[in-house]
């Protein structure tokens, strides 16, 4: 299971709902185990899980999970031996089941539990299903067919949670298209066609106010698979389809997810520019929805905003003023360059000393294009940092420091806090500039900024 980070798991009990102080017992037994601990988690989103209780079994393969209060419903594991589980529909918190080692599915005995006997039934008959057909029907028929058998069984089934968990996984049916495709024209309109309807009736099968979703993996896998395949990778585009999602979530649990999921996403995304929307829906759902949100969570999501907002792709750097190894000043506004690669290091960082070489080898390139580096050293020492320009001969490059000696006391001063101003929390951090000094690039690796400028005078051209 996968281990939860401090501020993921304070995130995670934020959801937790007051539970009745009737508590819990689920006892077990599973053939092929002794003298070993099992682990009772529940899912949070598709790859994590919170641990709820662990409990030991005794040589005959018996144990018992219990505790005061009763367990938040969803879809729950246990774990067992190494990489080994199984899932429980955790609806009713007092049940037993029984099962063996050899075919936990296929041996599986519940009692007084209608949600998990109905799921290891569905799981069954299906497998039945699969296996009587697999010699007689062709592939695309029998793929009709379970979902026929599927229906049905949610149908019959409609009052059960488990009934929702098995519609969540069932993608929406594209309708035939009406018309014959011809030509390429045609069979663009057809790829626009079921483009359109499959993004739009995307969410259909899985109910979007329901907080049971949140300890399941399906509402994470929707969300992913949504903005990962469906989504133009564009702060606009991601900002307009989060909104219209978010329209349909009433309850605050799921509301207050989602948000989570989708903002988080995208605050440190690969894709270049998309932290736009992280912005959009901080200040639109965390500050604007302060009810949601606890004093704490929104101060540090309006100090963060404060630090990217300026940051943003398309808005002019914020000026800096540095001093140049000759001891004169040297900011931003005063490089004459078709763009400004800024680079900002500390000479103690290994990974600074093995970006630097890199950054160099395109001198060449950057002559033909008139581009300047600008590399800003954080580290407050002279010494090091004109050590650091000796060792990988970057002497050519304008380089600057934060040092500054203050007229009024003759003492040294400091003008930037780079964590703030520049979101320089790790480095080196590579910012790239046009000509008016506005921001068309960041956090680009040094060995993709090549081909990061040849793509973007490719669009503008």
């Amino acid at each position: 299971m996968k281990v939860l980070t401090s501020l993921t798991l304070l995130f995670i009990l934020s959801f937790s709902t007051v539970a009745q102080q009737s508590g819990f017992q689920i006892k077990g037994k599973i053939k092929g185990l002794s003298n070993t601990e099992v682990y009772l988690a529940h899912y949070f989103g598709s790859n994590q899980q919170v641990i709820k209780d662990t409990a030991k079994v005794d040589e005959s393969g018996e144990f018992v999970f219990q505790g005061a209060e009763n367990l938040d419903e969803g879809l729950y594991l246990v774990s067992f031996m190494t990489n080994k589980y199984f899932d429980l529909v955790i609806g009713n918190s007092q049940f037993s089941f029984e099962s063996d080692t050899s075919d936990i599915i296929g041996l599986m005995k519940i009692q007084n539990s209608p949600e998990n006997e109905a799921f290891y039934s569905f799981q069954r008959d299906m497998s039945a299903s699969y296996l009587a057909m697999q010699s007689k029907v062709k592939p695309e028929q029998m793929r009709s067919q379970m979902a026929l058998i599927q229906q049905k069984w949610i149908k019959d089934h409609s009052k059960l949670f488990v009934s929702k968990l098995i519609q969540a996984s069932i993608e929406p049916e594209i309708p035939a298209y009406p018309k014959p495709i011809r030509n390429a024209k045609d069979s663009s309109d057809l790829f626009k066609f079921q483009y359109t309807f499959y993004k739009k009736h995307f969410f259909d099968n899985i109910d979007l106010n329901d907080e049971r979703f949140i300890r399941t993996p399906f509402l994470q896998r929707k969300i992913d698979k949504y903005f990962e395949d469906l989504v133009v990778q564009e702060s606009d585009s991601i900002s307009k389809d989060a909104d219209e999602i978010l329209a349909k979530i009433k309850n605050e649990a799921i509301r207050k997810y989602v948000v989570y999921k989708i903002s988080s996403t995208y605050e440190n995304h690969n894709i270049v520019g998309t932290d736009g929307a992280f912005v959009h829906l901080a200040e639109k759902y965390y500050i604007g929805e302060p009810q949601l949100w606890d004093t704490t969570t929104i101060r540090k999501m309006k100090e963060r905003i404060a630090i990217i907002k300026p940051l943003l792709i398309g808005k002019r750097i914020p000026e800096l003023f540095l001093t140049d190894p000759a001891g004169k000043l040297l900011t931003t506004a005063s490089i004459q360059a078709n763009y400004t690669i800024l680079f900002i290091y500390d000479p103690d960082c290994s990974h600074c000393k093995e970006e630097t070489p890199k950054l160099l080898a395109l001198d060449t390139y950057f002559k033909s294009k008139n581009i300047t580096v600008l590399a800003a050293c954080i580290l407050r020492d002279k010494i090091q940092w004109k050590n650091f320009i000796t060792e990988f001969k970057i002497g050519h490059w304008k380089n600057g420091i934060d040092i500054h000696i203050d007229p009024k006391t003759g003492k040294e001063a400091y003008y930037t806090d780079f964590q703030k101003t520049f979101d320089a929390y790790a480095t080196p951090v590579v910012y790239i500039l046009d000509k008016s000094k506005k921001i068309i690039g960041k956090r680009i690796p040094v060995d993709k900024i090549q081909d990061f400028l040849t793509f973007y005078e490719s669009k503008r051209n």
